[in-house]
C-alpha cells in the first residue's frame, strides 16, 4: 500500500467537497495575499477544525498551493491552446496576439483570479508554488519559438537558447509589472498595454530586415 499525502486526499474529494475548503481559501488569499491571509479565518469560513483541515493540507503554504493550482486550472479551461500549424508569419503572429488578448480578457472578467495571479509575485515563497507550471510554460514557449522560426516569423540569427531566454525574460518582466500595477489600470488601459507589450515582443522576435 502506498502512503497517501494530505494533498492526495484533498485531490480525491469530489469538487464540491474540495470547494468547502478552497472557496474560502481563494477569497482570503485574493483579498489578503499569502502573508496577510489567516488560516484560522479560512477554516472558520470552511466550518472545519485544524484537525480536519490537516487531513487534507500540511500547512498554510500547502493550502495556498492547492488554491493556486485550482485557480490556474480555471484559467486554462477558458483558454484555447490548440495552436495548430499556421500558414505563415502573419497567421502565426495573429494566433499569438489572440492568446495574449484572451488572457487579459479573462483576468479583467474574473477579479479574484486576477488578484491570485498578481499575488504570485508577492515573495519567493509564493513564486515557488508555480515551479511545475513554470517548467511547462517554458517548454511550450520554447516550442512556439521553434515553430515561429520554421515559419519565418521568428528570427534565427542567434542560438535558440539565447533568443528564448531573452524573449521569455521580457515576457516575465512585463507580467511582473502588470501584477504590480494591475489595480491601477482600467479595462481600456489594460488592453492597450497588453497590445503594446505584444507589439514589443513581436518586434524583438521578428527577423531582422536587411
Amino acid at each position: 500500500m502506498f502512503e497517501t499525502t494530505p494533498r492526495d486526499r484533498l485531490a480525491a474529494l469530489p469538487p464540491e467537497r474540495q470547494a468547502q475548503l478552497l472557496d474560502p481559501a481563494e477569497a482570503e488569499f485574493a483579498a489578503q495575499g499569502f502573508a496577510g491571509a489567516s488560516l484560522n479565518r479560512i477554516l472558520e469560513q470552511a466550518g472545519m477544525s485544524k484537525g480536519q483541515a490537516y487531513y487534507y493540507i500540511s500547512d498554510k503554504l500547502d493550502l495556498y498551493r492547492a488554491t493556486i493550482d485550482r485557480a490556474f486550472r480555471r484559467l486554462a479551461s477558458q483558454m484555447d491552446f490548440t495552436f495548430g500549424t499556421p500558414a505563415g508569419p502573419e497567421e502565426f503572429w495573429g494566433r499569438m496576439k489572440a492568446l495574449f488578448t484572451r488572457i487579459t480578457e479573462i483576468m479583467l472578467a474574473d477579479e479574484r483570479l486576477a488578484a491570485l495571479a498578481c499575488g504570485i509575485y508577492e515573495s519567493a515563497e509564493t513564486r515557488g508554488v508555480l515551479a511545475a507550471t513554470d517548467a511547462s510554460i517554458r517548454s511550450t514557449a520554447a516550442d512556439l519559438v521553434t515553430l515561429g522560426q520554421k515559419l519565418g516569423a521568428v528570427r534565427d540569427d542567434m542560438p535558440h537558447s539565447l533568443l528564448f531566454d531573452l524573449l521569455f525574460g521580457m515576457a516575465l518582466e512585463m507580467d511582473r509589472w502588470l501584477a504590480a500595477h494591475w489595480h491601477e489600470l482600467d479595462e481600456s488601459e489594460a488592453l492597450r498595454l497588453n497590445m503594446a507589450m505584444f507589439a514589443m515582443l513581436r518586434a524583438a522576435a521578428s527577423p531582422v530586415k536587411e
